[in-house]
């Protein structure tokens, strides 16, 4: 069910003035997808806003004035210009007619379309009000009473059904009087009804307040209705929607009367009315209620719901079909359809329910944040369980003629990218198709119906910054070759004000966003004898991405100073910088890097992934035989532990993994990076300063009087830090460095080089982690293959031993630009330091004695050996092994 403007406009207004939370509105926005009706409604009814504060934040927000009814006395011209069937259809009540103008009392002042309608009807321009819904209705009756309508002023309703509550709790002793005035005179500072205020003071419980509902409305009150299981015939009295709406649920039928437990009394007329049989009513709590309904009404039916309200369908046809699909099992939980698809097992779905339940948010999200399944993999189980279109770019490209139907603004705030037309209708890529405001305000841009279909968010960003972000290279290089001639920027000062705006800033923000969009890791700006080339790393390669003209070097190379803060005018020394990009969905944060050549700067612009994107520990890649062992050695409460590798290896995203699992709010995190590449929360994070005297080993130094639970060192490269560091954890705390060694041996022996003493290190070091990254295998065109004999010589194995599994290798596809690899995961060598390893290193073994005793004594595996079984898991290949590992 759509949401009307003025509904959405409403969600808005609550949201921003702090009324509800976004839980709270999304809440309401799902039971409105399945019940209709009026937004204000469904909060009210939930208990989620009062209708006093509902009208308080309309009028704040949009000046649109509460009137009180009771005690406006409407001129008889004011009445007489809207008929009575007028007033009544669109809930109106004029009360005033001054200079052409009507003002109108609306129980929904935010309906374009009622104060249209009374406009037409009347003559009149409107000016709406707004009054409460029962004033309202008391109004219909006072001053129309041609429509029949029987009801108590509202005052005097409240006080009968207070006097008769009150009564009977302070008859039972469940308050006392003085209590219950205490209740009244809070009430006449609120909106809350007088059974809500005395639970909030504490004079009754909930379970009391309906016991005393109950005996009022000649009901019984049930304690735990769950213990229910009505028959899927007796649920099919009411469609979910009605039970949404009433609040209500069919439990018993004896004789032909239908047993109803609801939290509403109120709505028996309306509930008989749905039901088409006599009803008893049962009074539960509004909580056991809803878990009541979520548990016994899954969602399902949204479109034969949808059919029943357009007439195409009876209720008494739709409930046949549901119980039918019930019998069948048509529609599962998510968290099925993910298991059922192979995304992941049930064991994992259940843990991320566990940790749903007790950290809020969605299943999806849980699952993807702890990395079980990727987002491409959410999007299709998305897909199946909603029963919409998935779309993968790669094989299905988009129709660029329909691109730019949807504004720029709109695609980049709901994130969604228009694909095709269909008919009349435009199919629309959305990462939730659940979002009615999207839905809504696509309608009414485009002026079609909508066709919801589900794509990957990360691949609609990219569709996004093609349609949007691009611009022609083609004709940029043609302005960049003409600037140049015109003015020799070589030879010649740096115009900043010509540099702001012309096509350079263009081309480098293209530079940078394309490298964005393919995961480049690097991006290399090279000038040549002849030309500039632009080459990007992808998963550990350098590719050719475009060649600029020979001239525009100087420019482009001092665009990027410009972006990095450096200094445009040196250019015989090496620069360093770092700038946060931020352009439509792009937001990076870039290294920057100049260094001069004999054909001019050359420029090199790391990109950093944001701190949001560090994997958890579980992402990591570990093998199940490595993976326990990692997590005792971080969890041990003080040594030192060393990440190894070369630059590129993972090293800080490994170490900033490991510092996001054990760096809690209860412990003292500090860390000194050389530079500071992730800024993370919680964290006390210091940047080298080599210039103003801040090295690695004098921010140790300081460290130590800071009473830190936990040190990361960025890179241990000389004596000083390494001796502190050791000291430093045989002192109590835990320290976190990185070190660059061939293997994870090979740090005992770089500690010693360092002068750090070897009954030091025995004592101090609980660990190293050596690591390589490879290349994984495309999934989208992953082959089975035979193993070349060359490369198995190599390797040092006999073909006999891959018996065990088989060995893949991807064909070359578009998703991976022909490359057959598409991401990158890491190998490890873990190597635990325990008594038989410490006392190796005590008596000065070297670092292939220390390997020898850790394979045999402690289970290590080297690099080659973890890399081979995930080449045999299908993951990467043996060339990707050979090229990253040594014998």
């Amino acid at each position: 069910m759509a949401l009307s403007i003025g509904d959405r406009r409403l969600g808005a207004i609550l949201l921003e003035q702090g009324y509800v939370n976004d839980s709270d509105l999304q809440r309401a926005l799902d039971r409105h997808s399945e019940v209709g009706g009026r937004l204000s409604d469904i909060l009210i009814d939930a208990g989620m806003v009062g209708e006093r504060r509902i009208a308080r934040a309309i009028e704040e927000a949009l000046g649109i004035p509460l009137v009180n009814l009771s005690v406006l006395q409407p001129s008889a011209e004011a009445l007489a210009s809207l008929p009575a069937a007028g007033a009544q259809q669109h809930q109106a009540v004029p009360f005033a007619l001054a200079s052409g103008t009507l003002r109108v009392a609306f129980v929904d002042p935010l309906n374009s379309l009622a104060v249209e309608a009374v406009e037409d009807e009347t003559g009149y321009i409107v000016e709406p009000y707004q009054a409460l819904r029962e004033q309202v209705m008391w109004a219909l009756a006072t001053f129309y009473p041609e429509l029949g309508l029987q009801v108590a002023p509202p005052e005097e309703v409240k006080e009968a059904a207070h006097e008769r509550l009150g009564a009977r709790l302070v008859r039972r002793g469940y308050v006392t009087q003085r209590e219950l005035e205490a209740a009244l005179e809070a009430q006449q500072q609120s909106e809350e009804s007088l059974g809500q205020i005395l639970v909030k003071l504490g004079s009754i419980s909930e379970e009391q307040l309906y016991q005393m509902l109950a005996e009022q409305a000649g009901a019984i009150f049930i304690r735990n209705p769950r213990d229910y299981e009505p028959s899927e015939a007796l649920l099919g009295l009411l469609l979910r929607a009605d039970a949404l709406r009433l609040s209500a649920v069919p439990i018993e039928e004896q004789g032909g009367v239908v047993t109803i437990v609801t939290s509403d009394p109120r709505k028996r007329d309306d509930i008989e009315a749905a039901i088409g049989k006599p009803v008893q009513l049962a009074l539960a709590r509004p909580n056991d209620i809803e878990s009541l309904i979520e548990r016994l009404y899954p969602q399902r039916g949204r479109l034969g719901e949808t059919l029943v309200q357009q007439g195409s369908l009876s209720r008494a046809q739709l409930r046949d079909a549901l119980q039918v699909q019930a019998r069948e099992g048509k529609v599962k939980p998510l968290g099925e359809v993910i298991v059922e698809l192979g995304y992941a097992g049930s064991e994992e779905v259940d843990q991320a329910l566990q940790r749903q339940h007790s950290g809020g948010g969605r299943l999806e999200d849980t699952l993807v944040q702890s990395g079980k399944i990727s987002p491409e993999m959410l999007a299709r189980s998305l897909a199946v369980q909603l029963g919409y279109e998935f779309i993968d770019p790669n094989q299905a490209m988009p129709d660029p003629s329909v691109a730019l139907l949807v504004p720029e603004a709109t695609a980049r705030r709901y994130t969604v990218v228009p694909i095709r037309m269909e008919g009349s209708a435009l199919v629309v890529a959305m990462k939730d198709p659940r979002n009615v405001f999207a839905l809504d305000d696509l309608r009414l841009i485009v002026g079609r119906e909508i066709v919801p279909a589900v794509m990957a968010e990360k691949e609609i960003t990219r569709l996004i910054e093609r349609y949007f972000g691009s611009s022609d290279m083609a004709k940029l290089n043609k302005e960049l070759a003409a600037n140049a001639k015109a003015k020799e920027v070589a030879r010649e000062e740096v115009d900043l004000s010509v540099l702001d705006d012309n096509a350079v800033v263009r081309v480098v923000d293209n530079i940078i966003r394309e490298a964005a969009l393919q995961d480049a890791s690097d991006v290399h700006i090279e000038p040549s004898e002849t030309s500039v080339k632009v080459r990007l790393r992808v998963d550990g390669t350098l590719r050719e991405y475009q060649e600029l003209p020979k001239a525009a070097a100087p420019s482009i190379v001092a665009r990027i100073k410009i972006i990095g803060g450096l200094d445009i005018a040196e250019r015989r020394v090496p620069q360093d910088g770092r700038v946060r990009f931020k352009r439509g969905s792009i937001d990076i944060d870039l290294r920057l890097s100049t260094l001069p050549t004999v054909y001019g700067e050359k420029a090199v612009m790391r990109l950093l992934q944001k701190a949001s994107n560090i994997p958890e520990v579980e992402q990591l890649g570990f093998s199940e035989h490595n993976f326990q062992r990692f997590i005792d050695i971080i969890e041990k409460p003080y040594g030192i532990f060393l990440i190894t590798g070369p630059t590129g290896s993972g090293k800080s995203f490994t170490t900033f993994s490991v510092l996001k699992r054990i760096a809690t709010p209860d412990v003292n995190t500090t860390t000194v990076e050389d530079p500071v590449e992730y800024e993370i929360p919680g964290i006390n994070q210091t940047q080298v300063n080599v210039a103003a005297g801040l090295t690695f080993a004098r921010a140790l130094r300081s460290f130590l009087r800071q009473d830190p639970d936990i040190i990361m060192v960025g890179e241990i490269r000389d004596s000083e830090t390494a001796k502190i560091a050791t000291e430093a954890a045989l002192t109590g705390h835990l320290v976190i460095a990185t070190l660059h060694t061939n293997d994870a041996p090979g740090a005992v022996t770089r500690l010693e080089e360092m002068g750090v003493e070897t009954f030091n290190i025995s004592a101090a070091l609980i660990g190293v982690l050596g690591q390589r990254l490879v290349r994984k295998i495309c999934a989208d065109c992953k082959i089975e293959t035979t193993p070349d004999p060359e490369v198995l010589r190599k390797l040092g194995i006999d073909e006999t031993a891959l018996t065990t599994g088989k060995l893949y290798r991807g064909a070359g596809c578009p998703r991976c630009n022909g490359t057959g690899y598409r991401g990158r995961m890491a190998i490890h060598e873990l190597m635990a330091v325990d008594e038989p390893v410490r006392r190796a290193i005590v008596a000065g073994k070297s670092a292939t004695d220390i390997r020898d005793v850790a394979k045999s004594d402690s289970a290590m595996r080297t690099l080659r050996e973890d890399g081979l079984e995930k080449a045999l898991q299908g993951l990467t290949t043996l060339e990707e092994i050979l090229g990253n590992t040594n014998a």
